[in-house]
């Protein structure tokens, strides 16, 4: 009796891994499907975009950007555009699901070689802390690290502390800019009181490049249109609210 017994329960056991196996398998394809779902229509709702005066209140349906230059400062082609336009019938709610996973910024002691400037990392993190993803970004302009970081328009990185993940910007999206790339536009709202604001995730164009442009005004620059793709995958299958910037 102890010989089908013991068949008996390995056979089970072979089973139960199985279906562990099989289920993790198909996590992964169904991620990976939904992330050539967010990249197939990248591009097939450009975002509105607008120019006027900074000195004016932003218009209805319109999201300021953290690109002010200092006083006596040379302007960037970023600043020249105060704001950008969002469709006003492309908000979208916060889901109702539980999150599941959220994000963490924090500054490695790497360097863009061409440029200086500092090489952040964005993780993705499991609700029981573990690693799940991670992507480069740019923080702030390279000279303006030590800069003080609640201080509205010096370009320095954006300060330590819990932010809300807003989704309307990734239904805004995809869009083309001088200041914030190609690929998604995720807007961050902080948790907690400092004079910065729209701030969000969005690729950095001239990453790697000497023209002057390289890192942000204080938003996550992303290496690529590609790697925003993977951010809202990456928010939309675990329900990501948010972001822990930590250094």
């Amino acid at each position: 009796m102890k010989l089908p017994m013991i068949a008996f329960i390995s056979t089970a056991l072979g089973i139960t891994a199985a279906v562990g196996v099989s289920s993790v398998t198909q996590m992964i394809s169904d991620h990976k499907q939904q992330e050539q779902q967010i990249r197939s229509y990248m591009y097939a709702q450009p975002l509105a975009q607008a120019t006027g005066d900074p000195t004016k209140v932003v218009p209805p349906g319109a999201l300021p950007l953290d690109a002010t230059p200092e006083p006596g400062s040379t302007p960037e082609p970023g600043s020249a555009r105060p704001w950008i336009q969002l469709k006003l019938d492309s908000l979208v709610p916060r889901a109702i699901a539980r999150p599941s996973a959220y994000l963490v910024l924090k500054r490695t002691d790497k360097t863009i070689k061409s440029t200086k400037d500092p090489v952040w990392t964005l993780e993705l993190v499991s609700s029981d802390g573990q690693v799940l993803d991670q992507l480069p970004a740019l923080v702030g302009r390279s000279y303006r690290q030590t800069a003080n970081r609640n201080t509205a328009g010096n370009k320095s990185p954006l300060p330590i502390g819990n932010y809300a993940i807003d989704r309307y910007g990734i239904a805004a999206a995809p869009f083309d800019d001088p200041e914030l790339g190609k690929g998604y536009w995720v807007p961050v709202t902080p948790l907690f009181n400092t004079n910065r604001s729209a701030l969000g995730f969005h690729q950095d164009p001239s990453w790697g490049k000497n023209n002057g442009e390289s890192g942000t005004s204080g938003c996550i620059g992303l290496e690529s249109a590609d790697a925003t793709v993977k951010l809202v995958t990456w928010i939309k299958q675990f329900n990501v609210q948010r972001l822990n910037v930590q250094s």
